[in-house]
């Protein structure tokens, strides 16, 4: 039994990564959408993508699972994610600030 928080802090290891793989959250948002040199709308759109961004990782977990190899942590399944390229890769009517305006101007309906 521990005898001290030291103690309950060097068995756990690094507590920094415990907490990012703990709070799956911490580590999402403090990923490369939000902390490099991305545009508003980038951030916008990565802070809705949350979700589908951690069933992916959780497909990922259970092949491996399933396979016997060695399952990947959150952070390096962040780590290995091409953010910029996929939000570059969406059509311009799907990116936040967007809209058909910019190809397509409203008309007057005249009646």
């Amino acid at each position: 039994m521990a005898s001290s928080w030291e103690d309950i802090l060097d068995n756990i290891g690094d507590f920094s990564a415990y907490q990012l793989e703990a709070t799956p959250s911490l580590a999402y948002f403090s990923a490369s959408p939000f902390t490099g040199n991305t545009s508003q709308a980038q951030q916008q759109y990565w802070q809705g993508q949350y979700g589908d961004v951690q069933t992916q990782y959780m497909g990922e977990l259970g092949s491996a699972l399933r396979s016997g190899e060695q399952a990947p942590t959150f952070v390096d399944f962040l780590s290995d994610m091409p953010f910029t390229e996929r939000y570059s890769s969406l059509s311009p009517t799907v990116r936040p600030g967007s809209s058909f305006r910019r190809f397509a101007p409203t008309t007057r309906f005249l009646y």
